[in-house]
Parts: structure tokens; C-alpha cells; sequence
């Protein structure tokens, strides 16, 4: 017989029961810290290194420029980290597009309880009925099918959708950006990589001969070979041309290491560039029309297709927002099951229509309207500074190149006579301690200019990199990709000079003007002659003698006014005139006097004429500095012109018209930045 005991004792059970599965829950939900021990952290770093370059080409050749992008948009860690970026932008508008369909919901449930349901109920007459009755079993299953669609619910869906879309584009804008950011920092980083290849090897032999002849200068100086300044003097400047060397060298020597990490190269390798056939540098002049540079940049940046998105987005959401004001209208339709043997009809269709409104949030419209319109506003206000950035990187691009390329022109020169003067100390007769330092000193100094030139040459590269980014012109497209190396590579190379050719034109020749000896007043006709050899001899010298004096581009008259001899000597003022024969620009004047020792002789006289020359030379020589820049700014506006000549003092010619002198100032406000390139957000490295 059971005790009285009988009924608590199980519902202790069950509590403790309870409690146990409450205790293995809570201990389920704490968490712990689980460190990465030493086997693991090896284990991943051993994983990203296999991954980083599985399924590469291995390169086993020198490589070019072309394949050196190719293998960037192939393999490129960063690049490949865009294109996931992608896809995952593609793969949230798939799944938010799901949520524009009605929801289609199928149940299934199974009802149980310890005792039957009675009630008690009511008789006809309103009273209490005394017998209990139960209408539910104590046990039944349920089935429904069916699907509820909300009007409002789509609304908000559709909009979003709309946004993933927006968004997914502009997951591909920022990867046609890594594309051209890609163009630009492998071409920089190639070129350095080849003067590398090519100079670096030469340098550290160089320098180890400057460090022996820097010891050689201690011995020679302990025992007074020389005089001691000579020494120091030559010891101090071997210890400069050193310094310089070695840090261009640095600039040199991790060129190979950047260029591995763009293309996703192994580091550890040895990389080898395909050099030029020849040393010589070309550099080009840049014949594009800017005012076009600027229409093809503001269509084709993604920055600007970015903003466009950005605005659609907002425009969305506020449409989105005033969707959410609407009533929610309702609809559902199922089928029902439930096994209860009590009901009549054990499965039934049903269906209905439920309408719900927030009157709260419709007083909210006008702030809605408000919110949009500002953010409407802030939207034209960032697309519009960034289409000022975009506009100032293009002209700061241009400017650039022709800066970058006369730098180039002039270390190209300066590496050029070096090399003449190598030659000349190295064949000299003159053999001695003194001449041996000089010689390494000299030898020092031509590869500190190689070095200058090259890297001046890898900031031509790079500054035609940055005009192509700054224009926004994509390497191949998308669909290319995914193509071999080589092939990408011919595509590339196909696609770099395309681009070269539309913006670039080969440099001509510097046209240098004719000139002819016209009068030459103030002295007889001796003397005259003379003068005129001596101009002459300056003129054959600079190629600039008019073989025909009717139809020379300028005209040279001189002036003689010689005064009395006192002392043995005379001075003699010499005025100059350079007329053009057309009227612009305007002729070059000089004066200048000078002594002549008594008696003067025929050679005094042609070296006076020399003199003569000289003192206009350098203003009818053609001048390349600059002359790029000036060109692509007469596409300018004529206004521009306009403002130009207001500035210019009385005499002078507008610089901007074909023909006109090139005059060089140094303005200090160079240096500074653009006002309003760092607040729009858009510069470029």
C-alpha cells in the first residue's frame, strides 16, 4: 500500500530532475578561451603559405612588364580579397531577392497532456451543466500548409533588394579601383626592379673600390704623398659620392621584393626582369587633350560611378522609409489538419485578410521629407568634390609627367658626360696616385648619376601610371582575367600601348631657327668682318646659320662703339639685336662692355663677335623645359588666355601661344597642397 509519502517523493524527483537538465544547460553555455598552442600557429602559417601560391605558373624566365600585371591581376593576394568582396555582395542580392516571394509555411505538431481536458459547460437554461465534457483529446496531432504574403512586408523587400544590387556594383567599382591601383604599382615598382637588375651589381662593386681608396688616402696622407687638403679634400668627396650611392642603393634593393609581393611571387626567389634591348630612354611628349582627359576621367572613374550608387542607395532607403508608413495589408491562405475526434471536420481550408497602421508614425512624413532632402543635398555635395579631385589629379598628372620627364632629360645628360669624362681620365697619358683616386671619384659620381637617371626614368613610368589612374582606364576586361598567363599578358601589352599611343606622341626634334648676320654699325668694314666670323663661328657651332640670309628666321645686329685708348686698352660697347622676321615674339636686346688690349688683333675681334653671340644665343635655343605642359594648356579655356595676358608685364608675350619664349621663375607656393584636394577625399598617392 502506498504511503502518504507517496506524492511528494515524486515531485521531488521531478524537481531534481529539472534541475540536473538546467545544470547541463547553463554548463553548456559557458564559454572558455582555447589559445592556439605552438602545433596550431605552425599549422596555419605552414596552410597560408602553401594557399599563397597554389595553382601559380611558375615563373622560370625574365619577366616583362605585361606579364608582371598579368600575373598581379591573377594572383594578387589583395586583389583576389576584392573579388570576394564581390561575390559576397552578389551572393546577399540572391538571397534578399527570396525575400520579394510570398512565405510558403508547412507545421507539424504533436499535443499531449497528463489528464483529459473536461470542462464544464453551460445548459440551454444558463445554468451550470454538473456532468464535465471534453471537445479536445488528450493527445492529437496538427498539420497546416500555407502561405501569407504582406504588402508591406514586400514593399521594404523590394527596396533592399534594390540596395544589395547598388551594393553589389559598388563592390565592383572598388574592383576595377584595385585593378588600376594594380597598373599603376607594378609598373613603378617593375622599372625600379629593372634598374636594379642592371645597376645594383655595379654598385657594390663600386662602392668596395670606394672604401679601399678611402684606406688608400689614410696611407698616401700618413706618408705625405700629397699635399694634406688635397687628400682631405679628395677623401671627403669619395665619402659623399659613397653615402649617395649607398642610399639610392636602398631605393634599389628592395625594388625585386616589392615587385614579388604585388605579383604574388615568392619573396624568398630570385626574380629576373626582361631589360630593354638597349639603354636608351625614350621619353615621350604628352599630346592628349586634357579638357578630354577630364570628360573621359569624370565618365569612367570608379569613384564617380561609386557616388552615383551611393546616391541611389539613399534614395532607396528614403523611399523604403515612407513604404514603412503604409498600412500592412495581410493575406494568408493554408490548409488545415488535426487529428482531435472530437471535431466534426478533421481538415479544413482557411484564409484571410488582416490590415494593421501605425497612426503614430504618419505624423512622421514631414521629418521623413526633411531627412531626405538633406541627405540628398550631402550626397551632391560629395559627388561634387569628388568630381573637383578627380579634375585636379588629372591636370596634377599631366603636370607631373612633363616635371618628371625634363628631371629625367636632364640626369640623362648628366650621366652622359660622366661616362665622357670616365673615358677621357681613363685613356689620359697622365698616370699617378692623384689621377687613380680622381678616377674612382669620377667613376663614383657617373654611378651615382646612372642611378638618379634610372630612378628619374621609373618616375616617368610612374607618372604615366598615375595618368592613366587618375583617368580611369581599366586593363582588360573581366571576362580576360581568367586566361593564361601569357595570353593575359599579350592583352595587357596590347592594352598599354593602345594607351600610349592615344595620350603620347614620340618627341620631335627641337626645331632651332635660322639665323643670318645682318648690320653691324659702328665700325669699318675690316672690322665688321671680322665680327661677323666671329658670330659666325657661334652660329655654325649651335647648327643655327642660315644658309640663306633672305630667308633666315631671325636677324642678328650689332652695334660698335668704340672709345679712346688709354693705358694700352680700349673699351668697347657692343649693343645686340635679335629681330625675328615675323612680329611676335618680340626682339631679344642685350648690351655689354668689355676692355680690348692695344694693339687689337683680328683674333680679339672674332672672339668679341663670339661674345656678341653669346649674349642671345640662349635665347633663340630652343627650350624643352616645360614646353609639354605649355602645349596641353593651350586646350584651356580662352579665357585662360585672357587672364594670362592681363598678368604679363608690358612687352612680353603670352607663353601659352605656339611660338612664344619659354620663361622659367620659381614660384614658392609649388610646394604647397591643393586646397581643396584633401577635403574632397580623393587624393592619390
Amino acid at each position: 500500500m502506498r504511503g502518504p509519502g507517496y506524492r511528494y517523493g515524486w515531485a521531488g524527483w521531478k524537481t531534481m530532475a529539472l534541475a540536473a537538465v538546467l545544470g547541463f544547460l547553463l554548463a553548456g553555455c559557458a564559454v572558455t578561451t582555447r589559445p592556439f598552442d605552438e602545433a596550431e600557429r605552425t599549422r596555419l602559417g605552414s596552410e597560408a603559405k602553401k594557399a599563397l601560391f597554389e595553382g601559380q605558373e611558375p615563373i622560370d624566365h625574365p619577366i616583362t612588364l605585361a606579364e608582371a600585371t598579368a600575373r598581379a591581376l591573377k594572383y594578387q593576394a589583395e586583389y583576389r580579397q576584392r573579388q570576394m568582396e564581390e561575390a559576397a555582395a552578389a551572393a546577399q542580392l540572391d538571397v534578399a531577392q527570396f525575400d520579394l516571394l510570398p512565405k510558403v509555411v508547412g507545421n507539424a505538431g504533436y499535443t499531449t497532456r497528463n489528464n483529459d481536458a473536461f470542462g464544464f459547460g453551460f445548459t440551454p437554461q444558463g445554468t451550470l451543466a454538473t456532468t464535465p465534457t471534453a471537445a479536445v483529446e488528450r493527445s492529437h496531432s496538427t498539420a497546416s500548409i500555407g502561405f501569407t504574403w504582406n504588402i508591406l512586408d514586400f514593399g521594404v523587400s523590394y527596396f533592399r533588394a534594390r540596395q544589395l544590387a547598388d551594393q553589389k556594383l559598388i563592390a565592383e567599382e572598388h574592383r576595377r579601383k584595385a585593378v588600376q591601383m594594380l597598373m599603376h604599382d607594378v609598373r613603378v615598382a617593375w622599372w625600379r626592379a629593372e634598374a636594379a637588375e642592371r645597376l645594383l651589381p655595379e654598385a657594390d662593386r663600386l662602392l668596395g673600390e670606394i672604401e679601399h681608396a678611402i684606406e688608400r688616402t689614410r696611407y698616401i696622407e700618413a706618408r705625405k704623398l700629397l699635399p694634406p687638403v688635397q687628400v682631405a679634400t679628395l677623401r671627403r668627396a669619395l665619402l659623399d659620392l659613397g653615402q649617395q650611392i649607398a642610399f639610392r642603393r636602398q631605393d634599389l634593393a628592395q625594388a625585386k621584393i616589392e615587385l614579388a609581393g604585388l605579383i604574388n611571387a615568392p619573396v624568398a626567389g630570385e626574380l629576373r626582369i626582361a631589360s630593354p634591348a638597349t639603354d636608351r630612354r625614350e621619353v615621350l611628349d604628352l599630346t592628349a587633350n586634357l579638357e578630354l582627359l577630364d570628360d573621359v576621367a569624370l565618365r569612367s572613374r570608379p569613384e564617380m560611378a561609386e557616388e552615383g550608387y551611393k546616391a541611389r542607395i539613399s534614395a532607396d532607403e528614403a523611399r523604403k522609409s515612407l513604404v514603412a508608413l503604409l498600412p500592412g495589408l495581410g493575406l494568408d491562405f493554408s490548409r488545415q489538419y488535426d487529428s482531435n475526434r472530437f471535431l466534426v471536420n478533421n481538415s479544413w481550408t482557411q484564409a484571410g485578410l488582416s490590415v494593421a497602421f501605425n497612426l503614430v508614425k504618419a505624423f512622421s512624413v514631414p521629418a521623413l521629407h526633411r531627412a531626405d532632402e538633406a541627405q540628398r543635398r550631402a550626397d551632391d555635395a560629395r559627388r561634387q568634390a569628388m568630381a573637383m579631385a578627380i579634375l585636379t589629379q588629372t591636370r596634377v598628372a599631366a603636370i607631373r609627367y612633363t616635371l618628371v620627364a625634363d628631371e629625367f632629360l636632364i640626369w640623362d645628360e648628366a650621366s652622359r658626360d660622366d661616362d665622357l669624362i670616365v673615358q677621357y681620365l681613363a685613356s689620359s697619358e697622365k698616370v699617378g696616385i692623384d689621377t687613380e683616386l680622381e678616377l674612382i671619384r669620377t667613376r663614383a659620381r657617373a654611378m651615382a648619376s646612372h642611378i638618379n637617371r634610372d630612378l628619374a626614368f621609373a618616375n616617368v613610368q610612374a607618372s604615366i601610371a598615375r595618368l592613366f589612374n587618375s583617368v580611369g582606364y581599366d586593363a582588360v576586361p573581366r571576362e580576360d582575367e581568367a586566361k593564361a598567363v601569357a595570353d593575359l599578358a599579350s592583352l595587357v601589352s596590347a592594352r598599354y600601348g593602345e594607351l600610349e599611343r592615344a595620350s603620347f606622341a614620340a618627341r620631335p626634334a627641337a626645331k632651332k631657327p635660322a639665323i643670318a648676320v645682318g648690320k653691324i654699325a659702328g665700325a669699318d668694314s675690316r672690322v665688321a668682318g671680322l665680327l661677323g666670323e666671329g658670330i659666325a663661328r657661334v652660329l655654325d657651332s649651335a647648327e643655327m646659320k642660315a644658309a640663306d640670309p633672305a630667308q633666315a628666321d631671325v636677324t642678328l645686329d650689332v652695334s660698335l662703339t668704340l672709345e679712346p685708348a688709354q693705358d694700352g686698352r680700349r673699351t668697347v660697347a657692343l649693343g645686340v639685336s635679335a629681330s625675328p622676321r615675323s612680329a611676335t615674339p618680340a626682339p631679344v636686346k642685350r648690351e655689354f662692355k668689355t676692355t680690348l688690349s692695344e694693339p687689337i688683333d683680328d683674333e680679339q675681334w672674332r672672339i668679341l663677335g663670339e661674345g656678341a653671340a653669346y649674349r642671345v644665343i640662349g635665347d633663340l635655343s630652343p627650350v624643352r623645359i616645360t614646353r609639354p605642359s605649355l602645349r596641353a594648356a593651350r586646350a584651356l579655356a580662352p579665357a585662360m588666355h585672357a587672364a594670362v595676358g592681363e598678368l604679363m608685364p608690358e612687352g612680353e608675350t603670352d607663353p601659352l601661344q605656339e611660338g612664344a619664349p619659354v620663361r622659367l621663375r620659381i614660384d614658392t607656393t609649388l610646394g604647397e597642397p591643393a586646397s581643396g584636394l584633401a577635403s574632397a577625399g580623393g587624393g592619390q598617392p
